[in-house]
């Protein structure tokens, strides 16, 4: 069976065994006991000492290192009246009439339906009434 692999990178000062506020001492004391363990590689050791030891690289680690949240009491408690109700209710919109649906569909047929074959006049006939001929055209006098 193999180990379970930790959900998360270990601190240098986890790797070390040691409190935030450890000391340089400290730090230099904790080595040998973290090898002894051998909970992590020789060299995870090393590289954990050598981070800590340098006052920049430990003030930038310790600013980005979250700390862990207070503990709240009764939590059940102060959410279990917000619990108790759904949290999301969906109210939906009543349908259109039939009529609407179908126009609708119409539609909607009409948008992917085949593109008529080329050469042929899809646009409706315009009745003979309503036909362009000279009535139409203004008078022009044409120049001599």
């Amino acid at each position: 069976m193999t180990a379970a692999m930790p959900l998360h990178e270990p601190s240098p000062y986890e790797v070390l065994g040691i409190p935030l506020s450890a000391g340089m001492r400290e730090i230099n004391l904790a080595v040998g006991p973290a090898m002894r363990e051998g909970r992590f590689g020789r060299q995870q050791i090393q590289e954990a000492a050598a981070l800590l030891r340098n006052p920049e690289r430990r003030l930038e680690l310790d600013l980005q290192q979250q700390l862990p949240p207070d503990p709240v009491d009764g939590v059940a408690a102060l959410l279990g009246p917000a619990l108790a109700e759904p949290l999301l209710t969906v109210e939906r919109p009543a349908l259109p009439p039939e009529a609407l649906l179908v126009l609708r569909r119409d539609e909607l047929l009409a948008d992917f339906a085949d593109p008529a074959p080329a050469g042929v006049d899809t646009d409706p006939p315009v009745p003979a009434r309503f036909a362009a001929d000279l009535s139409v055209l203004p008078p022009i006098e044409i120049p001599e």
